[in-house]
């Protein structure tokens, strides 16, 4: 008699011995799901660009800003604080590590990693000193042009600086195991920028839709829009995009004042063919699984 790939073999027992034996081991049959290896999986934290990520055996928070206000400088200059309330502290799942992708306090919130103490961060090197001063305990992986790259669980994490010399800079970042791989650019990344060693197509981009314009002055170009989304598909050839960095703020001071912001509505892409089948609209903090 067969059960599967198990043969149960001709032996001298009594049968009210054997039939509860074979009772139970049908039972465990159907009752023992096999364990599922969630290849991977994105939630939103907040409705910018806080994420937590499950990557193989890896799983990140990114950018965690889940209260207060971003203060750039002076609160004259820039402040601003979420309109939609990001998600509780109580709700944010496990993680192995921060990844903090950029210098700025909407990106290196202070007063949320004091709250959720995390053991691992890795961080652009510019800004760890100020990590280290804020939890002297976190182990701090610092990336930059001598170390752009580090491996966590299995995945690694490697760092694509932009070109621009002076402030402000913003980099991107390929998050990638051997079966899936994720590139993340904030505030959009530069083609000519793109290193020609990234394996594509990449399972996922997240990157902005809107385009965010300053003065040359204080800036310039924050996030390119449409034109910058494009381009970045052509070169990556994502399997699917999502939207980040695109929370539509309160906001006081002279920044908001000179901003110039075209917000992109997900049915704005749908007749782009490069883009079309591609956009994921994530609109709620529930987990989704690529």
């Amino acid at each position: 008699m067969h059960f599967g790939r198990f043969r149960a073999r001709s032996i001298a027992v009594p049968g009210h011995l054997l039939l509860p034996h074979l009772a139970i081991f049908i039972q465990c049959l159907y009752l023992v799901p096999c364990p599922t290896l969630i290849i991977m999986q994105i939630q939103r934290l907040n409705m910018d660009n806080s994420w937590h990520i499950r990557i193989g055996h890896m799983s990140l928070l990114i950018d965690p800003w889940l209260e207060g206000k971003e203060i750039d400088f002076f609160p004259w200059f820039n402040t601003q604080w979420h309109r939609t309330k990001p998600i509780d502290y109580t709700a944010v799942p496990d993680y192995h590590a921060v990844l903090i992708t950029q210098k700025y306090p909407d990106h290196f919130h202070k007063q949320t990693l004091l709250r959720l103490k995390p053991e691992c961060i890795i961080a652009p090197s510019s800004i760890e000193t100020q990590i280290k001063t804020l939890l002297p305990s976190a182990k701090v992986i610092s990336l930059d042009k001598r170390n752009t790259e580090c491996t966590l669980n299995g995945v690694q994490i490697h760092w694509y600086p932009s070109r621009r010399k002076i402030d402000p800079i913003y980099d991107a970042f390929l998050i990638r195991d051997e079966h899936e791989s994720i590139f993340l650019a904030p505030h959009g990344y530069e083609i000519e920028d793109m290193d020609k060693t990234i394996h594509t197509p990449v399972t996922l981009l997240i990157c902005p839709f809107n385009h965010y314009q300053l003065p040359v002055v204080l800036g310039g170009t924050v996030s390119p829009g449409i034109q910058g989304l494009i381009q970045m598909a052509q070169k990556l050839d994502p399997k699917q995009i999502v939207a980040t960095h695109d929370e539509d703020k309160h906001a006081r001071g002279l920044v908001s004042k000179l901003a110039r912001i075209k917000r992109t509505k997900v049915s704005d892409l749908s007749s782009i063919s490069i883009l079309s089948g591609r956009i994921l609209d994530l609109t709620d903090y529930k987990p989704v699984t690529l």
